[in-house]
């Protein structure tokens, strides 16, 4: 089996390198060449390999590494998209701690990185089963961290049992997000499991700047509901004003893409409010924004949690009209009440602890929508609600402390 994957990857692998060449958004040739083997440096001690995805894997594997590092470890850091490898670079550019893109799954390039770096554990995040990088020297240890099998995933290991449990019986320990990820891998085969519950809950992943909050709070009104709608796409910044118009708050849009900022003011002007962005703040006079024909438009990048912690109330969008969701916890660890649409396909397992148990409230219509603000304009039934949510995310987090003590004890 696993050499018909090799000649199916190998027949694909131009096209790899062609999608890279299109989208790697600085670097081409150098990230490439890295992808393939090259340019890399040999290390005297030896390493722990931590590999996410995104942008917000890499941020819970930065703080790992972080923690790994004051204990004395050497790390290598990969990613795979470029806001990972941008959050890489940013973070670790003069630092102890080594990153690379993460390289095509070819054996003689794992086997390349594994010499040179002296890699005696791998921590692959959630999901990332790279056959040829599994089947690597048993020497080296591997371990699943905050694994997740989602339902499509599951009927697919199901269907490939046999390839599916050759590669799951490379993998050392799976820490694992949830009971039904650890049922799963029982029926796939899997006994190596430890509960570790979900490290994207962990407080430690969200901070604030006091700074910063202090700027926004600026932007608020003391004396209503000032509520945020946090990562929208198009359409859902429509659908949340109409859901919201007359109800006496202080909206706030954030749209999820900078470049959509301007329609999203042109769509506001033809609602009949006036549109003031947050980078604009400062020109016009304060005393006049706090008033029900004003709509502040959010477009600074990076800073929306700060925003989150000033405010009463958020809405996460990306689950309105876009189906995907986008984080929901996140306002919570800022200290803010939060509410999301219903269309959480990207957060299914969360949606099962938080949202179907109606700890973290979800609408459908307009008229639903609209309660939900109404109702938490009471601040002694928002407070109350708040709490809740806190010790809900409490009970579902990851420990760093888990995963330092497992690492070291494999």
């Amino acid at each position: 089996m696993l050499v018909f994957y090799n000649l199916i990857y190998i027949f694909l692998l131009p096209l790899l390198i062609l999608r890279d060449l299109i989208t790697i958004d600085k670097e081409k040739l150098k990230t490439i060449s890295e992808k393939l083997g090259q340019n890399y440096m040999k290390q005297t001690k030896a390493s722990i390999w931590l590999h996410g995805v995104s942008l917000g894997e890499i941020k819970i594997l930065s703080t790992l590494a972080k923690r790994l590092d004051d204990e004395g470890h050497n790390v290598l850091l990969t990613s795979t998209t470029n806001t990972g490898r941008n959050e890489l670079e940013k973070n670790f550019k003069n630092s102890n701690i080594k990153f690379l893109p993460f390289p095509y799954d070819l054996n003689h390039v794992h086997k390349k990185i594994i010499s040179h770096y002296r890699i005696k554990k791998i921590v692959l995040f959630e999901s990332e089963f790279w056959p040829n990088l599994l089947s690597q020297s048993s020497d080296v240890k591997i371990i699943s961290l905050n694994t997740s099998i989602s339902d499509q995933s599951f009927s697919r290991y199901k269907a490939t049992k046999i390839f599916s449990s050759y590669i799951f019986s490379k993998i050392d320990l799976f820490l694992a997000q949830s009971k039904e990820t650890i049922n799963r891998l029982n029926i796939l085969g899997a006994s190596n499991t430890k509960l570790l519950g979900n490290m994207k809950i962990n407080p430690e992943n969200y901070v604030t700047d006091e700074n910063k909050k202090n700027k926004y709070v600026k932007f608020l009104d003391p004396n209503i509901l000032n509520v945020v709608l946090g990562s929208s796409h198009e359409g859902e910044e429509e659908f949340v004003m109409d859901a919201l118009e007359g109800l006496n708050i202080n909206l706030i849009l954030a749209p999820r893409h900078p470049e959509r900022v301007s329609k999203v003011m042109q769509l506001v002007k033809s609602k009949g409010f006036e549109p003031v962005k947050i980078s604009e703040f400062e020109r016009h006079d304060h005393k006049k924004l706090n008033n029900d024909k004003t709509i502040i438009i959010f477009d600074e990048v990076g800073e929306l949690i700060n925003l989150y912690a000033v405010a009463d109330l958020v809405v996460v969008a990306g689950s309105i009209i876009f189906n995907k969701g986008h984080n929901f916890m996140e306002p919570i660890f800022a200290n803010t009440l939060t509410i999301t649409g219903a269309k959480l396909n990207n957060y299914k397992q969360l949606k099962r602890d938080l949202c179907d148990t109606n700890q973290i409230e979800t609408f459908e219509t307009k008229n639903q929508l609209r309660a939900l603000v109404a109702k938490y304009k009471d601040p002694n039934i928002r407070d109350k609600k708040l709490l809740s949510q806190i010790k809900a995310l409490e009970e579902l987090s990851g420990s760093y402390e888990l995963i330092i003590d497992s690492l070291n004890d494999i």
